[in-house]
């Protein structure tokens, strides 16, 4: 089993939980000054929550397409497999996917612009990841690995 817990949580979840951390603060200073309902549905909150359950729906099918090889942590176990079925026959990273439109939706559910700005900021940690899965994966998978690059996009299913 290889692993790069160490970088992973320097590079990762570190950043990660900081900027996530942020943004769900001044989504929720934006909710209470406004002082407004959360539990009325308004087209725009009807947007965000479609937005945050789509995103965990792509996030549990990816999990479950996985099954034993998902790990929250970027590791190689013995017997590991490169997965392209499923959901990962569109999408390299259909969890990262998952995670971002999903967390995208919880500033469009309480209208917070600024909230939104700022869980974008989770973008460039999510393409970091992926960086560093990619080029384990490169490693473990060789020219199987490649050609799964060549046939199939990155995050966005058809644009990247």
């Amino acid at each position: 089993m290889r692993s790069a817990a160490r970088k992973d949580l320097v590079s990762f979840a570190l950043p990660g939980i900081c900027v996530l951390c942020a943004a769900m603060a001044i989504c929720g200073w934006d909710t209470v000054r406004r002082g407004g309902s959360l539990y009325t549905l308004s087209p725009q909150r009807v947007v965000g929550l479609s937005l945050l359950l789509g995103g965990l729906a792509a996030m549990l099918t990816a999990q479950v397409t996985l099954w034993r090889f998902y790990s929250s942590t970027l590791v190689i176990r013995d017997g590991h497999r490169l997965i392209t079925h499923g959901i990962y026959r569109f999408a390299r990273h259909p969890i990262y996917l998952g995670a971002i439109v999903g967390l995208i939706g919880v500033p469009v559910y309480v209208s917070s612009l600024y909230g939104l700005l700022a869980m974008l900021g989770l973008v460039p940690v999510f393409l970091r990841r992926i960086g560093m899965e990619e080029a384990m994966l490169c490693e473990e998978f060789g020219d199987a690995h490649q050609a799964y690059c060549e046939s199939t996009r990155r995050l966005i299913p058809f644009i990247y």
